[in-house]
């Protein structure tokens, strides 16, 4: 969910451990975002993919009045273990912090851009602050309006910490990196201590939110409000460790502009995809055979699944996106032009944020008990088939967007609201 820049397409030199200070711009202010057509492929072939990794991981959410169990899953019949076995191998905790990676990545690329303008640092300070804040606002009208379990206001906030570290050195960002995700390891047992509440339960989940089952769009977005506000202080502990370590791996990744420029980086790309999705599947193997009713679960293993979930999860967001790496810059490499495939995922990416509320409103005319009321009925086989529809229908929008040369009505906004009425070719 970025208006990120795309370096020039020659191998960059290896940047300095710390920025170096910027000259005196022309203007002395920031530069205006960049283009549509100037943006690195992979990056937003990566955020478009991504975001049903995200409808998929949500879409349990909006389920009402079932029981849950590990990873808060609703529990149900067979095809609904299934579902929730494969969502959980491929997608839960994989999804979020992937797009966190690129978050961190857009931010890094945006304080390159400037430093190319030549802009001083407290402009290019100025712009990311500014961004943020904006991003954040977005997040408080999404999460009342529309999903408390929104994520917008999250990478909002850790925009701003990330700001502190975005000059940062190496060695910073990579004892910031390991201590953030070690504290990951142990909170992924919040989910096992969820689904261990669950197990001997007659009832619904006391995890269970209220806003999902709330009769009337009005009380719905009370309960949200509350929810979200809830989920913005959880920020201060449980949203920095959550998002933390790939947000900053992704600062790093794009001081050597890994994404734009793969090939220097292929056989270290490789090694980590070769490594990382295996050990991501195992990971999560463990979590989806409790589901799958295959191993049973309990107090105590639960909370190790969990974690071992939890913990193997950035793992593979990094390695998802060293493939997409290596893939989309196989075919950047050998001078051919995309496919309908990669220009598609890439039209979404370029709009994630649109696409990202575009689920949010399908989710919320479907599920909710004032609405269709779906949540009340389906199971997750059902509901996930919902989530596919919906990201589908954010690609076609987004590739119908592409072809007339608009940008995504939320991006639009975005960029008005923090560059002001400066303007670039799209």
């Amino acid at each position: 969910m970025t208006d990120a820049a795309a370096p020039p397409p020659h191998p960059a030199p290896a940047p300095p451990a710390v920025p170096q200070p910027y000259g005196a711009p022309p203007e002395g202010r920031a530069a205006a975002p960049t283009p549509r057509s100037a943006r690195a492929l992979a990056p937003d072939v990566a955020r478009g993919l991504v975001l049903l990794g995200i409808a998929l991981a949500n879409v349990p959410f909006w389920l009402y009045g079932v029981e849950q169990g590990i990873l808060m899953k609703p529990l149900g019949d067979s095809a609904d273990q299934v579902t929730n076995a494969v969502v959980a191998l491929l997608a839960d905790n994989r999804s979020y912090p992937l797009f966190a990676l690129l978050y961190g990545y857009g931010i890094t690329q945006i304080l390159l851009r400037e430093q190319a303008a030549g802009a001083p640092w407290d402009a290019a300070r100025g712009l990311l602050v500014r961004r943020n804040l904006w991003v954040l606002a977005f997040g408080a009208v999404h999460g009342v309006l529309l999903f408390f379990g929104d994520v917008l206001g999250t990478y909002g906030l850790l925009g701003l910490l990330l700001i502190l570290l975005v000059r940062a050195s190496g060695r910073v960002l990579a004892i910031v990196g390991w201590i953030s995700f070690a504290l990951l390891v142990l909170l992924s047992a919040v989910e096992g201590a969820a689904g261990m509440t669950t197990e001997t339960a007659t009832g619904p989940s006391p995890f269970a939110l209220l806003s999902p089952g709330a009769d009337t769009y009005l009380a719905a977005t009370g309960a949200r409000a509350l929810e979200w506000v809830a989920g913005i202080l959880g920020t201060a502990f449980g949203g920095f460790v959550l998002m933390l370590p790939t947000m900053v791996l992704g600062v790093w990744a794009a001081r050597y502009r890994v994404l734009e420029n793969p090939e220097p980086h292929r056989p270290r790309l490789a090694m980590i995809a070769g490594l990382g999705i295996p050990i991501s599947l195992l990971g999560a193997l463990p979590v989806a055979l409790v589901l799958l009713g295959v191993i049973g679960g309990g107090p105590v293993v639960d909370l190790l699944w969990a974690m071992v979930h939890g913990g193997t999860g950035p793992i593979g967001a990094v390695a998802y996106l060293a493939l997409i790496a290596l893939v989309v810059g196989r075919v950047r490499g050998a001078g051919a032009r995309p496919g309908p495939i990669a220009r598609g995922f890439a039209a979404l990416g370029k709009r994630s944020l649109t696409g990202y509320l575009l689920q949010s409103v399908i989710f919320l005319a479907v599920f909710p008990a004032y609405a269709l009321g779906l949540g009340g009925i389906v199971g997750a086989a059902e509901a996930t088939q919902v989530a596919v529809l919906a990201w589908l229908a954010s690609l076609v929008l987004a590739i119908a967007l592409e072809a007339l040369d608009k940008p995504g009505p939320a991006e639009a906004l975005l960029r008005r609201l923090v560059y002001g009425r400066r303007r670039t070719a799209p």
